[in-house]
C-alpha cells in the first residue's frame, strides 16, 4: 500500500537559516501566458531587490496581497494564499530574463 503525502514539509524545528525569506514588490505584468496556460491567478513582482542568495528555482510558502496597494475591490482586506514561486528563466518557455 502506498504511503500518504505527510501535512508537513520540512523538519519538525521548522527552516533553517535563511529562510524563511520574505519578498515584497508591486505586482507587474508578466510575459502574458501564466494564468492562460496554467489556468490559476499568477503575480510576477520586479527581480530588482531580490536577495544574492535566492538561488533559481521553485519556492513554496505563503504570498499576502495587501488590496489597497493593488487596486482590489475584495472585502477580503488584506489576505494571505498559499502560493508557488518560480525564481529564474524558465527552460520551458526558452526565457532570457530573470523573473520572479
Amino acid at each position: 500500500m502506498r504511503e500518504t503525502r505527510p501535512d508537513t514539509a520540512g523538519p519538525d524545528a521548522g527552516p533553517g537559516s535563511p529562510y524563511p525569506v520574505r519578498l515584497s514588490g508591486k505586482i507587474i505584468s508578466g510575459f502574458g501566458r501564466g494564468s492562460k496556460e496554467l489556468g490559476i491567478p499568477t503575480a510576477n513582482i520586479p527581480t530588482e531587490g531580490l536577495p544574492e542568495f535566492i538561488e533559481s528555482g521553485i519556492y513554496y510558502g505563503w504570498a499576502g496581497l495587501q488590496s489597497s496597494e493593488c487596486g482590489s475591490s475584495s472585502d477580503r482586506g488584506d489576505a494571505v494564499f498559499p502560493m508557488v514561486m518560480s525564481v529564474g528563466w524558465n527552460p520551458f518557455y526558452k526565457n532570457t530574463v530573470r523573473s520572479v
